[in-house]
């Protein structure tokens, strides 16, 4: 009886030292290069499901240096279902990818792999030349939802050449900047500094959210703006501050 929990033991011993080493992934490896597109697919798949360094490195190449997009999407997800500083450091290096759906899914899979810890890399996605993808970025911000987002939202929201990106950025500011000072003066600055009216209104809206003091100084020099549907905002929005102020 003793004999037999002695054998138990070592057996088990020597198993949890090989389960405890990263699979061998080498059949997947080889399938990464077969030349029709969906075995590639179902092998990133594959690699995103086994994890590891190994498979991290591997999904790499093939995000980098694979010709069809929905290749390279496969391994962009399963680099984010992975996750960790690894897995987001290969993302990172997708951005020169040439399709705008590449990028944007490496935007996404960024968020998935690292949520408030990608967001230096949605750095990046800031320069890219495809509005959707920018638009794509602040999206992911506000899905994560946490202040260290704010100073490049406010990035977008200022800086960014197209006005769609500029208002959704100024939009989602209600929601990740909530008691943040820094929101409040980069909503200002927008206020101040932006041509486009509907940027302007989405900026007070996100004033609104603040639930800060300052945030009410600000929204009352909105009252004055020269543009009837920003005052007409800007009225809505300081009565509901206003009243919350004062509850």
């Amino acid at each position: 009886m003793k004999q037999t929990w002695c054998l138990s033991y070592f057996f088990w011993g020597i198993w949890s030292v090989v389960f405890a080493q990263e699979p061998n992934i080498s059949a997947l490896q080889v399938m990464l290069k077969d030349r029709d597109p969906e075995i590639r697919v179902k092998a990133a798949e594959g690699l995103g499901r086994v994890g590891g360094n190994q498979a991290i490195t591997a999904l790499s190449s093939i995000l980098t240096g694979d010709k069809v997009g929905a290749v390279q999407i496969a391994a962009a997800e399963a680099l984010g279902f992975i996750g960790g500083s690894m897995a987001m450091s290969a993302l990172s290096q997708g951005f020169n990818a040439k399709s705008s759906m590449v990028r944007k899914r490496i935007v996404e899979s960024l968020k998935d792999a690292g949520t408030v810890r990608s967001i230096p890399y949605l750095q990046t996605a800031f320069a890219d030349k495809d509005e959707g993808v920018r638009l794509h970025a602040t999206l992911m911000l506000k899905i994560i939802g946490h202040r260290n987002g704010v100073p490049l939202l406010g990035k977008f929201a200022i800086s960014d050449k197209s006005s769609s990106v500029r208002a959704a950025a100024a939009s989602y500011m209600g929601r990740v900047g909530v008691k943040d000072s820094r929101a409040v003066g980069i909503l200002a600055k927008v206020i101040e500094s932006e041509s486009d009216p509907t940027v302007r209104m989405r900026a007070v809206e996100s004033l609104g959210f603040l639930q800060l003091p300052d945030a009410i100084t600000v929204v009352e020099v909105a009252l004055k703006d020269k543009d009837l549907g920003v005052r007409i905002r800007a009225t809505e929005v300081l009565g509901f501050m206003l009243s919350k102020d004062f509850e």
